[in-house]
């Protein structure tokens, strides 16, 4: 009963390349995440996302850094330095996943110190942010009016560590209240974005979604596209696609790789079962 579930969400390596068709067969594209997040397997992990990135070009590619040992300055560095490079060499863009509450700042820095290397003639690298804190239209608003010379990809998410990140106080109280603050950074890229930024909207609520397709509508400059997840919403993402890029992200690697991702998934950010069978 479980591999159905599981396949329906996840897929093997070995079934990667048939899902990638049917996702570009939909008019949609893929965003290809390998999913094993155990730091005691860094090596492994780069070793897989490099491999990935060669095997796939001209991609979108989901790196987690706390797979990479984000706690060790040195190591992820080093990692990250190199998969850029590659993910450059095949046309491909990276998009750094936001994670949990104890490592987030050390993501937000990392990130930031690559994006302003990398991001200096086009949007390479994507940063992450999680509308559910109520301290990420603080840092939305803080890289979007700071003095630059390079352009930011905006991927806008609702948050899927609710029960890590709770205890720490910095979530809004009501589910109402987080997507407010998502449809406000929406509002935001709109307003003070530059003409290279790009904003990806990663989500299932039907209602951000139209909010940013009726001011797309209104300002078509901006650079603005959408993202949901493999195996829901599929009715939302096949609509969105008959007029605008629409992604599905796509997780892949072993079963022991994929359980901490369907866990989150399915467990702590339990209002996603609401768009499985949508």
């Amino acid at each position: 009963m479980w591999f159905p579930i599981i396949n329906r969400f996840t897929c093997t390596r070995k079934q990667l390349p048939n899902i990638m068709r049917k996702i570009q067969n939909n008019h949609m594209k893929p965003i290809l995440d390998y999913s094993n997040e155990n730091k005691s397997q860094h090596q492994k992990n780069f070793h897989e996302i490099m491999d990935l990135l060669q095997t796939y070009p001209n991609q979108c590619v989901a790196i987690k850094l706390s797979a990479l040992d984000v706690q060790n300055r040195n190591n992820v560095e080093t990692y990250l330095e190199d998969i850029i490079k590659r993910a450059l060499q095949n046309q491909s863009k990276l998009l750094i996943d936001a994670e949990n509450y104890e490592i987030q700042e050390d993501i937000y820095t990392i990130s930031d110190q690559f994006i302003k290397q990398y991001n200096k003639d086009q949007v390479n690298i994507y940063k992450t942010y999680q509308l559910y804190r109520n301290d990420s239209m603080n840092v939305l608003k803080q890289d979007l009016f700071c003095e630059r010379d390079y352009f930011l990809g905006f991927k806008l998410v609702r948050g899927a560590y609710y029960n890590e990140d709770k205890k720490h106080n910095i979530l809004f109280d009501t589910i109402e209240e987080t997507h407010q603050n998502y449809n406000n950074g929406i509002d935001l890229f709109f307003q003070h974005s530059k003409p290279q930024d790009q904003l990806l909207c990663a989500t299932h609520n039907e209602d951000s979604v139209l909010r940013a397709i009726e001011l797309l509508k209104k300002d078509r400059t901006k650079q603005v596209y959408f993202a949901q997840l493999m195996g829901m919403s599929d009715q939302l993402s096949k609509q969105i696609a008959k007029k605008h890029t629409i992604y599905k992200y796509v997780p892949y690697g072993d079963l022991q790789d994929t359980l901490p991702y369907l866990i989150r998934r399915l467990y702590e950010n339990y209002p996603m079962l609401l768009h499985i069978f949508k």
